[in-house]
């Protein structure tokens, strides 16, 4: 997978690209140093309500960015997928925004998992494509130091540092390659958090992703749904909770 990294300079800038598709100079594109990122449009209005958030015009409908009010904080969905969320941080980090924060959902694996837990993801296995064009090291996990920082904040809410498992083919989620992770010590999968961490690492910026347990791979080879249980609501509950006391810069 090495053999995608290419140290030479890009040509397709972030910067061209915002600026074609909204027809705005760089100064209208300006943004704060802090971003939430979100999946769906209920934990964004979560993120919003009793904000006063505003849309940014500037950027719309290219990208649907929500500044809070009085704050130096933006919040905006992304659609799922390593690509996804690599694209919007390199949009956002080029006019301005230095640190992200992600909320994000997984898969438990093994028994120290259940429906319904918020994680800290510390470290990320890379079996994506977008890590590997982003960074030269040839290491199958990608972390984020600044995850480090939250790790104190995070236990205090009763959230766990956990390693992940971040991988493009959501229907090649077999039985061994989920053993293998549990014997790894990797309790959790998804789709963003390698890139995510990645793209970070490689760009200087700082980067955590906090993840709500949404359904479970069972140690007999089973998958069981989360989505619409008591539990799992409780866990978006606890983690809308945290990001509006502890995220908002």
């Amino acid at each position: 997978m090495r053999r995608f990294f290419d140290p030479t300079r890009v040509v397709l800038d972030p910067r061209a690209i915002a600026g074609a598709l909204t027809r705005k100079e760089p100064h209208e594109l300006a943004l704060p140093e802090r971003a939430i990122i979100t999946f769906n449009e209920a934990d964004l209005r979560r993120l919003t309500e009793d904000r006063g958030a505003s849309v940014l015009d500037a950027w719309a409908p290219f990208r649907m960015i929500r500044l809070l009010s009085g704050t130096s904080t933006v919040v905006v969905r992304s659609s799922f997928g390593g690509p996804n969320i690599a694209a919007l941080m390199e949009e956002l980090s080029a006019f301005g925004v230095g640190e992200f924060l992600l909320w994000g959902y997984c898969g438990g694996m093994g028994p120290d998992r259940a429906v319904g837990d918020v994680c800290l993801a510390g470290s990320a296995l890379r079996e994506e494509g977008i890590s590997w064009h982003y960074l030269e090291d040839e290491s199958d996990m990608v972390s984020s130091r600044w995850a480090d920082d939250w790790t104190d904040t995070a236990a205090g809410a009763g959230f766990p540092v956990v390693d992940i498992w971040t991988t493009d083919a959501l229907y090649r989620e077999t039985e061994n390659k989920i053993e293998a992770c549990i014997e790894r010590g990797i309790s959790a999968v998804e789709m963003e958090v390698a890139s995510f961490y990645a793209v970070a690492t490689a760009k200087g910026l700082k980067a955590v992703a906090f993840l709500v347990v949404s359904d479970l791979f069972n140690n007999n080879g089973t998958w069981t749904s989360g989505f619409h249980t008591r539990a799992f609501r409780e866990g978006v509950k606890k983690l809308a909770r945290f990001m509006k006391e502890k995220a908002v810069l």
